[in-house]
């Protein structure tokens, strides 16, 4: 059984709790720090930027700090 859940976690998409502190990750290189997770859809995370608002990305490019 664990097996299965191994493979199953390889094709989920990462959930992100709202609150969470993230930075935008793009082909291995950082492209902005120190987000805010505010929510999360089908269309992406929702993120809040400390200089530069607020914007929609993709849960695969986002990695949590700490």
């Amino acid at each position: 059984m664990s097996i299965i859940l191994f493979f199953k976690s390889l094709f989920s998409s990462p959930v992100f709790a709202a609150g969470e502190r993230v930075n935008h990750v793009r082909r291995g290189s950082v492209e902005r720090t120190d987000g805010y997770v505010v929510g999360q859809t089908d269309h992406g995370v929702l993120v809040e930027w400390p200089r530069g608002g607020a914007s929609v990305i993709p849960a695969t490019e986002l990695a949590v700090i700490g």
